[in-house]
């Protein structure tokens, strides 16, 4: 489970540095941890953040939503990780014009029982190709 924190938090860490506020590493309550040390590589500050969490808000982490921690400056989220349904819940994706719609793909165990990496391949290009049109 720890790894796959590590992990998820590097991933974050990673697209919030090109996109969005947070850490807030200016005022908030990060701001003189190593998260907010960009000199740091990205492994390690997500492990300082990690170590900073309680079980009960690490395991909170590991679903599609999650509530905030506040005392870490953590803000509450929803991510689909999956995609299977296109990007349709994803942060930003918003239909119309051009895009009125995302594709939608079997469920991981059909997915699984076909046997089929290269139809597996194609989807998860089609899957990417859309997410940065919509975004």
């Amino acid at each position: 489970m720890h790894l796959r924190l590590l992990l998820f938090f590097t991933f974050v860490l990673k697209i919030n540095a090109q996109t969005a506020n947070f850490p807030d590493c200016k005022s908030g309550p990060l701001s003189t941890f190593p998260i907010c040390d960009q000199s740091l590589p990205s492994h390690q500050r997500a492990a300082d953040l990690i170590s900073r969490m309680t079980t009960a808000e690490k395991i909170t982490q590991m679903i599609t939503t999650a509530e905030a921690i506040p005392r870490l400056g953590l803000p509450k989220f929803e991510w689909w990780s999956e995609a299977l349904h296109g990007v349709a819940y994803s942060p930003g994706v918003s239909f119309g014009g051009d895009l009125p719609a995302a594709t939608s793909f079997p469920m991981p165990i059909n997915l699984g029982a076909s046997f089929n990496m290269n139809l597996v391949y194609r989807m998860a290009n089609i899957i990417s190709t859309e997410a940065r049109a919509f975004n």
